[in-house]
């Protein structure tokens, strides 16, 4: 019994240390600063968005407001 009880202790301060270390995926994940840029570029190559639509936001990302002109062929 006094056998179980120090084990759930150790195991107990394991789990507390272990998620302290910043080691965790998410804590990685948001560390790593995703700029805007960053996600509409991921947002592009996965196919959510159109070639029209990527470069109208990259240039609105950029404060550069003009036409665009898009090569057909």
């Amino acid at each position: 019994m006094m056998f179980g009880l120090i084990l759930l202790v150790f195991v107990a301060i394991y789990m507390y240390n272990s998620g302290n270390t910043g080691g965790s995926c998410c804590t990685n994940h948001q560390s790593q600063g995703h700029t805007s840029l960053d996600i509409l570029n991921d947002r592009y190559a996965r196919g959510e968005i159109n070639r029209e639509d990527y470069l109208e936001r990259k240039q609105e990302l950029y404060g550069q407001k003009q036409p665009i002109s898009i090569k057909k062929g």
